[in-house]
């Protein structure tokens, strides 16, 4: 019946706990600031934490792929909580109580590290955050649409953001920060009208920032160390792909097909060159041959004085 676990913040080295997918009941998991390492998996691969809110794996030596059954076992995570009134994530340690025990906890919230005397019932979190987990993220996190905060950063995941993102359409808080992530930023995060709290930095990216709502919001922090990104807020403009820098053909052709002023004068502009170039070349041609005729001139002249004076 164990539905809070923290184990945080000790010098535990070990596995995964295997046992922990007998523990059906547990809504919170808090194994952060250990020395637990290997993949993340249980017995037979069989995971079963369907009331599980919050998990916190963060700063640990995790390694391998996040493993899909754990997502396909979150089914709390796949519903959204109404919050129309707040409530406490609390148990009743006995049926003739009328007070509930509430659960508190320290929390990784938008980059700052929270304490929660009370951590409200609505609250879904996922933080795996300094492992060293590889492989692709999971399209299957789209699955969870109740989640809140989202922390995969500094792991070695490769490939690109997958656009499922988008379906977690309550999210406040993503960072898939120093990763090895490649490609575009999904278009579709733009719809986050909740996101609040976003960092790609230190990846691979590439293409333009996705532009409205949330996304006008965010610093080049959130964006910065990855060279192929372009757009607002970062310095770096975007250009089209094929995009012709030479000068507008409207400047050098009209639309009737007539020859524009411009491209007439570039003509007479040639054209003088042209005959310029050519009287010069006549011109030059003249003045050598008169200089030569003058010089053998002369040199004849000198030879015969020459001979002259030797007969004296």
């Amino acid at each position: 019946m164990l539905e809070y676990l923290n184990l945080g913040y000790n010098q535990i080295l070990d596995g995964f706990p295997l046992w922990l997918s007998k523990l059906t009941e547990l809504k919170a998991i808090i194994l952060k600031s250990n020395k637990f390492h290997g993949p993340i998996e249980v017995y037979r691969s069989q995971f079963n934490l369907s009331n599980l809110h919050i998990m916190d794996l963060s700063n640990n030596s995790f390694n391998g792929e996040i493993p899909s059954k754990l997502l396909q076992s979150l089914h709390a995570m796949k519903v959204i909580v109404g919050q129309d009134r707040l409530e406490y994530m609390d148990i009743w340690q006995d049926s003739t109580w009328v007070e509930a025990v509430t659960y508190g906890m320290k929390l990784m919230n938008k980059g700052i590290e929270r304490e929660y005397l009370k951590v409200p019932y609505a609250l879904m979190e996922i933080d795996l955050a300094n492992n060293k987990l590889e492989g692709c993220i999971p399209d299957l996190i789209g699955d969870l649409k109740s989640l809140l905060m989202l922390n995969l950063s500094n792991n070695i995941l490769t490939c690109s953001i997958p656009p499922s993102l988008a379906n977690l359409t309550i999210l406040e808080s993503l960072d898939l920060s120093r990763n090895k992530l490649s490609g575009e930023i999904p278009q579709q995060l733009a719809q986050l009208t909740f996101l609040s709290s976003f960092d790609v930095s230190h990846n691979r990216l590439s293409g333009p920032i996705p532009r409205g709502r949330q996304f006008d919001t965010f610093g080049t922090g959130s964006f910065a160390m990855n060279k192929g990104l372009c757009g607002s807020p970062l310095p770096k403009n975007c250009t089209k792909v094929g995009e012709n820098l030479s000068l507008p053909p409207s400047l050098l052709e009209e639309d009737n097909g007539e020859e524009s002023p411009f491209n007439l004068d570039c003509k007479g502009v040639l054209i003088g060159i042209g005959v310029g170039f050519l009287i010069g070349v006549v011109l030059g041609n003249l003045i050598i041959d008169k200089k030569t005729r003058w010089f053998l001139h002369y040199s004849k002249r000198m030879a015969n004085l020459w001979k002259i004076l030797g007969r004296h």
